[in-house]
């Protein structure tokens, strides 16, 4: 309905939807009544449009403030049920990327870093991501017997020499090559004039039918020790710490412990010939590493493996402290119990050489010493060159059978010329596990 409104002057008047003044013929009385009636129509017109009473909350939900209170509470539930799923699902998510198994893990936030950009733009090592706790006692629960299985009977009659094998859990042709060559019963018990023991240690497979074989090779050879974590490159350094609490829980009554891998080759006449000859109480003995730096690049130069990575959240030194190589390095049994106890209080570091030789040494005031015959290289398989060193690395299942015999031929002499009698110089980190086994100039890095 247009609404009229009068103008002053004769005959004139306002349509005020259109904007147009309009000329009336009738006469000027005319105009107030015609007005008027107009103007009580357009009131009854917006009678009854509108309401009489206007209740401020009681519009319908077209619009109205009542619909938007409504959507204001649902929208306020929604956030509370988002935030509960989130509560749930954040537990539920380190629980997923733990690498261990049935240990309460408790994640904390590690050291701050003070600049969350940062922290952001860094790599996350998997397994050991910023938020994960590098508590040891998480873990390793010092107070508790965490083992699957255990050898019985091993420690009896306290051992000269304990030879902890670290093995994964699906390498049995490695440990029974070993356990046929170097480490076969008949030698250890009859030809050395000390006693000495091995026992492989492993940590548990996500494959059953893995898990089961063990529990059979366990019932058959008596010298398995398995733990509760799961059997992962990033996770050797738990496998360490996890042979320091059982040695010194089940085993601390030996003179010596030696700690090496599936991967090696050990020289037991030579190693206890060179234990007898210390006089030292306390041996920390192997292959030396020093100054080598941590690769803070995950896609470096040496394109190793992106499990040597170290990212500033787990290391922020500059250069590890000297440590020594962990493909092979013997203790006295009472170092092993000061790294045990170091390792408790030492926030957590994924290379197990570093972090236990290294950091735990440091912090237990122990130091490791180099000897020239143990190696973390391939060596030439020659029986003259096999002769003289303690450890050979990255030899297979059937070179295990092969360097056994060479070393065992008696027909074949060997000249002093062969001996390994130098000290030998050490690459860095990096270079010697990108397989580098050339000394280059810039890569070496001489122990003083």
């Amino acid at each position: 309905m247009n609404r009229i409104v009068l103008l002053r002057g004769r005959g004139k008047w306002r349509d005020a939807k259109c904007g147009v003044i309009r000329q009336s013929s009738r006469p000027k009385g005319e105009h107030f009544i015609y007005a008027s009636r107009l103007s009580r129509g357009i009131i009854m017109e917006r009678s009854r449009q509108l309401p009489k009473d206007l209740p401020a909350i009681t519009v319908n939900s077209n619009g109205s403030v009542k619909g938007k209170a409504s959507f204001v509470r649902r929208l306020a539930i929604g956030f509370v049920i988002l935030a509960i799923l989130g509560l749930l699902y954040v537990p539920a998510y380190h629980s997923a990327q733990s690498p261990f198994l049935n240990l309460g893990e408790t994640p904390s936030p590690a050291e701050p870093l003070g600049n969350s950009r940062f922290v952001a733009s860094v790599a996350q090592l998997p397994g050991w991501s910023y938020n994960t706790s590098r508590d040891l006692c998480a873990y390793i629960h010092p107070e508790n017997n965490t083992s699957i299985l255990s050898p019985t009977g091993i420690c009896s009659l306290p051992p000269y020499l304990l030879i902890i094998i670290c093995s994964a859990v699906a390498n049995q042709e490695a440990r029974i090559a070993i356990r046929s060559t170097w480490a076969n019963k008949y030698n250890l018990d009859n030809l050395y004039n000390s006693t000495v023991k091995i026992a492989f240690l492993l940590g548990k497979s996500d494959n059953d039918t893995l898990n089961n074989l063990i529990v059979e090779e366990t019932s058959q050879y008596n010298d398995i020790v398995q733990e509760r974590f799961f059997d992962t490159y990033n996770n050797l350094t738990l496998k360490s710490v996890m042979m320091l609490k059982w040695v010194t829980s089940n085993c601390d009554q030996a003179k010596y412990l030696m700690k090496t891998d599936d991967d090696m080759f050990v020289n037991i006449p030579l190693l206890l010939q060179t234990l007898r000859s210390r006089t030292q109480t306390e041996t920390l003995l192997g292959s030396l590493i020093c100054s080598a730096k941590p690769i803070l690049d995950p896609k470096n130069k040496w394109q190793v493996s992106f499990s040597l990575y170290t990212p500033k959240y787990m290391y922020s030194e500059k250069t590890y402290p000297n440590y020594l190589s962990g493909t092979g390095y013997v203790m006295s049994i009472g170092v092993a119990s000061k790294l045990y106890q170091a390792a408790l209080v030492t926030p957590l570091l994924h290379l197990e050489d570093v972090y236990v030789t290294g950091l735990c040494a440091k912090r237990a005031k122990v130091r490791p010493v180099n000897h020239p015959a143990f190696s973390y290289t391939p060596r030439k398989l020659d029986p003259c060159v096999l002769r003289n060193a303690i450890t050979t690395h990255k030899v297979s299942a059937s070179n295990m059978y092969v360097i056994w015999v060479k070393m065992n031929n008696t027909s074949v002499s060997c000249s002093n010329r062969t001996r390994i009698d130098r000290k030998p110089i050490t690459l860095s980190r990096s270079g010697r596990n990108a397989g580098y086994y050339v000394f280059k100039r810039k890569t070496i890095n001489k122990c003083v």
